[in-house]
């Protein structure tokens, strides 16, 4: 036998006995666990399969329990993370069996494991209105902002919408995040009923005086004009007029939002507009109460931007930071302004630092108002246009000199984090992941982010404290 003969023959033989060369076994392929763990008929998301042994090869396929029966699930798209975690795209039929689902993966080696009743199919929800989900799917470009509230029982996050790809797969679900920071912490699925916002991503969205506002956004290839109000007492949406003769904020995406306490008002600021110009730099005021918007100007007016973050800060007024300036969506920002009620401020900004360093630049930041250490919280978001991501959190304090706001940026350290609510094991803030910040328990809270330049998302709870 020549020696190439021989090679391939010994290379054969381990393959069939499982072994590699040096006795050292290949990595059995396990499949434990889906995240979220169910859905609806006639739905399309991702799922985060967790295991080990999994390559850049896996497939997946999922069964009704204990049968070869794909049960009306088809998977789209399989994006490898690590040995650990794969996502599958699937779609689940109108028609899907409602049953549990085993999820099997196979690797191009031949290996293959299998997670028995990991998944389950619900009826859709005009069929079956009791039966809701238990965890969001991934996700981003989505709305994540707190309610404000001012006790255990009453502080809420709320998260809509997003995009679960860039392939136009957007969503309209409406979720809750309560009792941050304890055992507890769990989201909580809110019906949208016959009433209620389209699927959509990059939209305004504030919380505060017991209502969320949503305005515009994204959906498909399609630009929004809509206002929608979602009265947390009722549990219900209702939309805004709009129309020629009733002001509304005009197509756009990606602008600036934060509710005034002070005011009872929920401040817009510009965004990326459907014409020229482009970008925005307009500013609206909305009443929650009855639901009417108002446009002014005042003061030294912010520069057009879009994904800028902004947050209410206490004393102060509306700030607002950052995002993507002209020309559209290159340059990034980091540039600050306060709406103190009637008009805009700029705020000089400083970094407090060893070595002299900029204050960062950054889009589709997240911002909150952290009240026991006093000061506004800055994390995520990208550092340029390419998504290079902000692995940095800032603590931002503020004084006045003279009628002069000025911000002193501070690294925060000692930061922890850990998963939290049913998520997947992996306590990692995403690119892409949004922020939302629980007050009564002072705990950040990030959800989802972008994978693979948007192919696919994340569905990560992770608390930082």
């Amino acid at each position: 036998m020549n020696t190439w003969k021989q090679i391939t023959f010994m290379w054969f033989s381990l393959l069939v006995l499982g072994l590699a060369p040096g006795g050292v076994a290949f990595a059995q392929v396990k499949v434990t666990a889906a995240t979220p763990a169910s859905a609806y008929q006639d739905t399309s998301l991702d799922v985060v399969v967790s295991g080990s042994g999994f390559d850049k090869t896996a497939k997946a396929q999922y069964f009704v329990t204990g049968t070869t029966n794909p049960g009306g699930i088809t998977v789209t798209q399989v994006v490898f993370r690590k040995s650990t975690e794969i996502v599958t795209t699937i779609n689940v039929a109108d028609g899907a069996v409602l049953a549990n689902f085993d999820i099997e993966v196979t690797l191009s080696s031949g290996r293959k494991g299998k997670g028995t009743t990991l998944f389950s199919v619900m009826a859709k929800q005009g069929n079956a209105p009791n039966s809701t989900p238990t965890y969001p799917p991934g996700r981003f470009y989505h709305a994540f902002a707190s309610n404000g509230g001012s006790t255990s029982a009453t502080s809420r996050l709320y998260m809509f919408g997003g995009a679960a790809n860039s392939s136009g797969a957007d969503l309209g679900d409406l979720w809750s995040y309560a009792n941050a920071g304890s055992t507890g912490a769990a989201w909580t699925f809110i019906p949208g009923g016959t009433s209620a916002p389209s699927v959509r991503h990059v939209m305004g969205w504030s919380c505060g005086g017991g209502k969320c506002v949503m305005v515009n956004g994204w959906r498909g290839s399609s630009w929004i004009k809509e206002t929608w109000v979602f009265n947390e007492s009722t549990q219900t949406w209702s939309q805004a007029s709009c129309g020629r003769r009733v002001l509304c904020p005009s197509y756009r995406a990606g602008p600036a939002m934060a509710y005034d306490p002070s005011h009872a008002v929920h401040v817009l600021f510009g965004g990326e507009g459907d014409g020229d110009p482009m970008l925005l730099a307009d500013t609206l005021l909305f009443d929650a109460g009855t639901k009417t918007w108002k446009q002014v100007s005042g003061g030294v007016a912010p520069p057009a931007r879009e994904a800028a973050a902004a947050v209410y800060v206490p004393g102060v007024g509306v700030v607002m930071f950052g995002g993507w300036g002209n020309p559209c969506c290159v340059t990034t920002l980091n540039d600050m302004y306060v709406w103190n009620g009637t008009a805009w401020a700029p705020v000089a900004s400083t970094v407090v630092s060893d070595q002299p360093r900029d204050v960062p630049m950054l889009a589709l930041a997240s911002m909150a108002w952290d009240s026991v250490r006093s000061a506004m919280i800055v994390t995520g978001g990208f550092l340029t246009a390419w998504h290079t991501p902000n692995e940095e959190t800032w603590r931002v304090t503020f004084a006045n000199t003279g009628g002069a706001w000025r911000s002193t940026w501070t690294l925060a350290t000692g930061i922890g984090c850990h998963s939290a609510a049913g998520s997947p094991p992996d306590p990692v803030v995403h690119p892409g992941a949004r922020m939302a910040f629980d007050p009564v328990a002072g705990v950040q809270v990030s959800f989802g982010g972008e994978a693979e330049q948007g192919a696919s998302s994340y569905a990560n709870t992770v608390e930082c404290w």
